[in-house]
């Protein structure tokens, strides 16, 4: 194909891209075919965009949900489409063919799809909103917390998640074998914050921390993830 010496161009940009022929590579997430015409919601990393093309064409090329796909088209605009434009393809190849034994697709509702299917299919079910939005939120909250704090000159500090003994009294610590010697999963950055507090004023970390705590929920802090904040008064 001609569009290896092509640019590729992103889902979320086509719409700056008007008028323009454009490549663009992903996943076919949603097949909608019609007596004469066929949309491909092609996925990627940014997000979606609808794609159209000949049915009789289209059948040809005997693409399937969530093959990865590259195609070229030229984007149109299309208020009735989600992004606002839709791409008018004219060459289109499968990149990697999905597998047709798959217990469900990326599109699929996941309230019918079992916790061990998704879990054994994970990067499939990521790929879901349902799924993939709780890292999106995820991220988001972590780049606010930093926006926030560095605005008001708060520096980022990384610190070790294995420690000699425990910074805190009262809570269990998951011990492991580091090299001859016992060690421990941080249970609280407290430590290294009172001495970065002390030489840059304004100190805070996003990390993980662990506690050997027991616990009978599906809800637990054995591990999970932490914004720690500490300034001088």
């Amino acid at each position: 194909m001609a569009s290896v010496h092509r640019a590729r161009v992103f889902a979320a940009s086509t719409l700056d891209h008007s008028g323009t022929s454009v490549l663009i590579r992903g996943w076919a997430f949603r097949i909608r075919s019609l007596a004469t015409t066929t949309f491909i919601v092609v996925r990627d990393c940014t997000g979606d965009v609808q794609c159209v093309m000949a049915t009789a064409q289209f059948k040809d090329l005997r693409v399937k949900l969530d093959d990865a796909i590259e195609l070229v088209g030229r984007v149109r605009l299309d208020a009735r489409a989600k992004s606002g434009c839709e791409i008018d393809i004219d060459e289109l190849s499968v990149l990697n063919s999905a597998s047709h034994k798959l217990p469900f697709n990326s599109s699929s509702k996941l309230s019918a799809v079992g916790a061990e299917a998704r879990l054994e299919y994970r990067p499939l079910a990521c790929r879901n909103d349902e799924v993939g939005n709780i890292f999106r939120i995820q991220a988001a909250a972590l780049r606010y917390f930093r926006e926030y704090l560095e605005s008001r000159h708060f520096q980022e500090i990384i610190t070790s998640k294995i420690v000699a003994s425990g910074t805190e009294g009262g809570s269990n610590l998951f011990s492991i074998k580091y090299f001859e010697r016992i060690a421990y999963l941080a249970q609280s950055p407290q430590l290294y914050k009172e001495h970065g507090v002390a030489a840059f004023e304004r100190v805070f970390e996003t990390g993980h921390v662990y506690r050997a705590e027991p616990h009978a929920s599906s809800r637990h802090l054995t591990e999970y993830y932490s914004l720690d904040v500490t300034t001088q008064p």
